[in-house]
């Protein structure tokens, strides 16, 4: 019984990993999932970061609360089997993820089905900022909860970068909007450039700009800080106009830090600190450093 029982799992397990690649999911494989409820089980059970929300986001690149998205999945699911009566054929996730969140909730103004070849480019459009090619804020909190509680889960070490540019008012209030935008398209290029494939960086504000270090320790998150800080600080002096970043610095840790809340909180404050400290500059956060803040 042993025996067949590890069979059984290690199935799964294959199971899981063809329709897994590298935590990105399509509506071929999401498909997969929804006609499967015992692999949908064992997927949604593989991993903390692999929830209805996240399947939904998947498919129609809309972001809901992982309460919502369980009660929709749940309806979506029972309006693809009613069209399937329908229709007499098997409709698929996506299109009834579609037609049930656009003409029965009205949640969806403007959907779109497109093939899995042209899904990235779609991901891309709907989750990154169009001028500096850095996720949006909204992908930035929508990923962190989840990323935190992956993290926590196998005790691994995350930090994350604050960033913002010295002196951008007057960039613009000098050279135009024009120029501003400029800046913020090639500061968005360097972080793009430096950064691991792993990491997430954001526009987190106007002019600031956020990065998220999975399976990083905070010495290590500070050697890239001081790199990007470099080198906009060498592209600047060479290209113009001259300026600056500064980059505050947290990392999760137990029992000070350990939500998205905190954590976003305490790398705040060291930037704070860089800024007020001569900016052009790396603080990380140090609770006895940041007492008074």
């Amino acid at each position: 019984m042993t025996n067949k029982r590890s069979r059984l799992k290690i199935e799964t397990t294959k199971k899981l990993l063809d329709i897994e690649s590298r935590d990105r999911l399509t509506s071929k494989s999401i498909n997969a999932l929804s006609n499967n409820p015992q692999l949908l089980k064992e997927y949604l059970e593989s991993s903390l970061a692999h929830t209805f929300s996240e399947l939904l986001f998947r498919l129609t690149y809309e972001i809901y609360s992982e309460e919502k998205a369980s009660q929709l999945w749940k309806q979506i699911v029972a309006h693809k089997i009613d069209l399937e009566k329908m229709f007499k054929r098997d409709v698929g996730i996506l299109v009834a993820a579609l037609d049930y969140l656009t003409n029965v909730t009205g949640d969806l103004s403007s959907p779109k089905i497109m093939d899995d070849l042209r899904i990235e480019e779609a991901a891309d459009i709907a989750t990154r900022d169009s001028l500096t090619g850095l996720y949006i804020r909204a992908i930035f909190e929508f990923s962190l909860s989840r990323i935190i509680a992956e993290h926590a889960r196998y005790d691994k070490k995350l930090s994350l970068l604050l960033a913002d540019i010295d002196g951008f008012k007057q960039v613009n209030d000098r050279f135009g909007h024009q120029a501003g935008d400029d800046v913020l398209r090639r500061i968005g290029k360097l972080f793009l450039d430096t950064i691991r494939e792993a990491d997430l960086p954001a526009r987190y504000g106007g002019e600031e700009f956020s990065v998220i270090l999975p399976e990083t320790p905070i010495n290590q998150a500070v050697a890239l800080a001081e790199r990007l800080c470099k080198k906009v600080y060498q592209h600047f002096s060479e290209k113009g106009p001259e300026l600056t970043i500064s980059i505050g610095v947290s990392c999760i840790q137990k029992p000070s830090i350990t939500t998205a809340l905190q954590l976003v909180h305490s790398a705040d404050k060291a930037l704070y600190t860089a800024k007020h400290a001569g900016k052009n500059r790396v603080e990380k956060y140090e609770k006895d450093s940041h007492l008074g803040s």
